[in-house]
């Protein structure tokens, strides 16, 4: 391998953002950092920008896609191109506060782990939230296996923030890091279940700040149109269907529980939807619940708020007597 870190970068129609993302790069750039930028077939004038600033910034690679391929397919076109030991995310509508790489390096050396997790900062607005990882021990690796836990509380496996972290590429299954490239949305929930179920070690460790902000703006990566929302169903039978056989009951009930209570949320938020949507919605989310193992989900609903439970159990009946 020829670099030390590599970061990829998803961008389109980031314009308006980039400014702030180009001045977080110069503050985040270690020996051997490397920037894959991957603009997926951007129409602003995000192009014109990035060529102007690679010509700048050594540390910029940039890549022009002809069409955009969706978040999903950026992302594995820069894994394509990792040629580093280590590998970070980055959302170019978010930012860094200076040393935030070097920390997350210094945690992966310190501790010896397969890939470390670290504290974020939600940014809306001007209001700045700080978020923690889920995780009572800290600086020290824990296997991520166990670090799934059971039903109920935040586990580490449903912390799907990619850009929260870094992986050592010659220790993790790389070949297994690819993103399921037919979801537009939640594909990073399955990615992180394919890896906590390699039993590898991670550890959580303290950094200087990722600065998460969900932009009003159509370019941030996180904000999907209302038919794209559904793609969470199939994300999350993904993740049923990784532990469906598991002789670990609590990887089961979690996997339960995460379903559970993600699909009554969107459940009872189902107006933003049109009519169509929300049919869709309740069809394939009775069809996922009632895929799940009835004592599995039973015991995962008990530690669900009451409201929760009532709408997943609900469904899982439905879905069982319309699949009869």
């Amino acid at each position: 391998m020829d670099g030390l870190l590599d970061v990829i970068v998803p961008v389109r129609n980031a314009a308006s953002h980039l400014e702030t993302f180009l001045k977080s790069v110069q503050v985040n750039s270690p020996v051997g950092c490397r920037y894959l930028i991957i603009d997926d077939g951007s129409t602003d004038q995000t192009p014109h920008v990035l060529r102007s600033a690679a010509a700048e910034l050594t540390q910029l690679s940039v890549h022009h896609l002809p069409t955009s391929v969706g978040v999903a397919a950026a992302r594995n076109v820069g894994l394509s191109l990792v040629n580093a030991q280590y590998l970070a995310f980055v959302d170019v509508d978010d930012w860094m506060a200076p040393g935030q790489l070097e920390a997350l390096l210094n945690g992966l050396r310190r501790t010896q782990a397969d890939f470390v997790r670290t504290d974020f900062i939600r940014v809306d607005r001007y209001r700045r939230i700080p978020e923690q990882a889920p995780a009572s021990l800290r600086d020290r690796c824990i296997s991520t296996s166990d670090a799934i836990g059971d039903a109920g509380d935040r586990s580490l496996v449903d912390y799907p923030f990619l850009w929260a972290g870094m992986f050592d590429t010659t220790r993790v299954p790389f070949a297994e890091l690819p993103f399921d490239e037919d979801l537009r949305t939640a594909s990073d929930r399955p990615w992180f279940w394919r890896l906590h179920l390699h039993d590898l070690q991670l550890a959580v460790v303290p950094s200087p700040g990722y600065f998460y902000r969900r932009s009003s703006g159509g370019s941030s990566l996180t904000e999907q149109a209302h038919e794209r929302l559904l793609d969470i169903i199939p994300a999350l039978q993904r993740i049923v269907n990784l532990v469906a056989d598991s002789p670990r009951a609590e990887h089961r009930r979690r996997a339960a529980f995460t379903a559970a209570r993600m699909v009554s949320r969107h459940i009872s938020r189902r107006d933003r939807l049109s009519p169509q949507l929300q049919r869709r919605l309740i069809e394939r989310g009775a069809a996922l619940l009632s895929s799940i193992n009835p004592q599995d989900l039973r015991e995962a609903v008990a530690h669900a708020r009451p409201e929760e439970a009532e709408i997943a159990m609900m469904l899982h009946a439905a879905g069982r007597r319309w699949a009869a």
